[in-house]
């Protein structure tokens, strides 16, 4: 279908990104230390690396770039953290432990960059998920509460110009806490899959009308 030349619509249109830990696929069964150490040992990259994801992980169509020649006008910076597993004695075993979930959002520091610019950083718990199941349910972690309008939202929006690049980075600045020892990997670092960390950009979407 052709394009309206010069008329725009403007949307509702959350962007997402997630790092995923997969299921065991062989003999080693991965964890969130053996993930992160294949990008960088410190840093999380989020919207950058997308081509092998699923729409579960990703809606972005691009590595760090808007499609086409759209915009965006990010107004709010949430980040979800799915269920999880860690290896324990013996197996696995689902396992709700808020010292991990804690290993997570006040061990590192969560930042935004607009063509390599820094629009905000601050400690991962500045940016609760506002989304998720009720914090009272059994076995499921939860980063703040299940209500979208409990989460960090920028007093202006930040823009994101056609072919700009963006991504948001979670960064570990004392390193991948439970990962001290790699021979005998402890919280967070134990993290098995399958297990997603999603960061969302809420904000408005501004497109071609076809």
């Amino acid at each position: 279908m052709a394009k309206l030349q010069g008329v725009k619509e403007k949307l509702h249109w959350p962007l997402y990104d997630a790092f995923f830990v997969p299921e065991k696929n062989g003999t080693t069964p991965p964890n969130f230390y053996s993930e992160m150490n294949k990008r960088d040992p410190r840093v999380l990259r989020f919207f950058v690396d997308v081509q092998s994801k699923t729409r579960l992980e990703t809606n972005l169509q691009a590595s760090g770039i808007l499609p086409s020649l759209n915009s965006y006008e990010a107004r709010a910076l949430r980040v979800i953290v799915s269920p999880f597993e860690i290896a324990v004695a013996g197996g696995r075993r689902s396992r709700l432990m808020d010292n991990i979930m804690a290993d997570l959002i006040y061990g590192s520091v969560t930042s935004l960059l607009v063509g390599e610019k820094v629009m905000i950083e601050m400690p991962t718990y500045y940016f609760p998920s506002g989304a998720g199941v009720s914090p009272g349910a059994q076995n499921v972690p939860s980063h703040g509460e299940p209500d979208p309008m409990a989460t960090f939202r920028f007093s202006e929006p930040v823009a994101i110009e056609p072919n700009q690049n963006f991504r948001v980075e979670m960064t570990f600045p004392h390193g991948l806490p439970g990962a001290a020892n790699p021979a005998n990997l402890q919280g967070l670092a134990a993290i098995q899959g399958p297990f997603r960390l999603w960061v969302v950009l809420d904000g408005y979407l501004t497109r071609d009308v076809q």
